[in-house]
């Protein structure tokens, strides 16, 4: 059985935010990005961030590969567990898009991971949640304090758990976090190792379906709008604004693909996941997916959890969101 370390928040943090400006300060100095003038075929890199999402789908119908195809371009597919190597992704030239949560937005760009926010691709479903054992005595988050928690550091997992501890007076020094990428927490957790997980869908749905944990707060119980948001590589944006709208408009092509072929999406997310059907539907049918410009409410979501983060000192830069995003990409993706 391993042994729960405690881990103290802030110099983690701040190590953690060092080590990612200093990667995005060496590699933007020697990483070169292909201009795709004349004939030169330019690559385009997308990133699958874990768990079910549209862009498996995309993936497997070869959306991208057939519209990019017409354009001179290839498409190249990573897949990460969480947003932190997503973005050294980012930083190290190897993902041109992908999706993360609004706190990994909030730390990535304290962080001056070099990113923008080019649509909204979800607010629903139990994208981010603490779960217990079901015989758990935690009742509540209050119960947490003093408490072994595995989690992701800064993932939209972790941003949650921090949110939900300050909503309930308490904060990272009140427990114990254990870092843990999925598939290690995953052990860790059944084995009673931990007390609690902060993670996200799918993999909460196939703990609570499997009575394998319960849900003890989700950002759907606490109130919380977490959006998902679909980020561009900044050199790549600046490069090739065309081939950027394509991106969105193929996504957006998905969007409406899966709401017409529901079965078929079923299929092919529970055959390449090893799921159980209904239970891929389950998920399919409790989050609600969209690909829509950044609006003024979650614009002030996201700014909540900047503000958040640095008053709880996550982050020592403050973010304006403002900024950090621009939709005139997916306008002209979908004129």
């Amino acid at each position: 059985m391993m042994k729960a370390a405690a881990v103290k928040r802030k110099p983690a943090w701040k190590y953690g935010l060092i080590i990612l400006s200093v990667m995005i300060g060496l590699l933007t100095l020697s990483a070169c990005a292909g201009k795709g003038d004349g004939d030169k075929k330019v690559t385009v890199n997308i990133a699958i961030n874990g768990g079910l999402n549209l862009l498996s789908i995309a993936k497997n119908k070869g959306f991208f590969e057939e519209a990019f195809g017409k354009v001179n371009a290839d498409v190249k597919w990573n897949e990460f567990q969480s947003s932190v190597p997503l973005l050294e992704g980012v930083v190290s030239n190897r993902v041109d898009f992908s999706f993360i949560g609004d706190g990994t937005v909030v730390t990535g760009k304290a962080a001056k991971s070099p990113f923008t926010v080019i649509s909204v691709t979800g607010v629903e479903g139990n994208q981010n949640s603490v779960i217990v054992k079901p015989d758990s005595k935690i009742q509540s988050v209050a119960d947490l304090k003093g408490k072994t928690i595995a989690v992701a550091k800064g993932s939209s997992g972790h941003i949650f758990l921090i949110k939900a501890l300050e909503k309930n007076g308490l904060s990272e020094d009140d427990v114990k976090l254990v870092q843990l990428q999925p598939d290690e927490a995953n052990p860790a957790f059944q084995s009673g190792s931990v007390d609690a997980w902060a993670i996200w869908d799918p993999i909460v749905t196939m703990e609570t379906e499997a009575g394998h944990a319960r849900i003890l707060e989700s950002v759907k119980t606490m109130g919380f709008v977490a959006p998902a948001v679909m980020i561009g590589r900044d050199k790549f944006l600046k490069d090739h604004p065309d081939l950027t709208a394509l991106y969105l408009k193929v996504y957006q092509q998905t969007v409406d693909w899966v709401k017409a072929n529901m079965d078929e999406a079923v299929t092919i997310l529970a055959t390449e996941k090893k799921m159980d059907p209904e239970l891929v539907r389950t998920l399919l049918e409790n989050t609600h997916y969209i690909n829509e410009p950044v609006s003024g409410e979650i614009e002030a979501a996201m700014q909540s959890t900047a503000d958040i983060l640095e008053a709880t000192g996550t982050v020592d830069t403050k973010v304006d969101i403002s900024k950090v995003y621009d939709n005139s990409f997916l306008n002209e993706a979908l004129k």
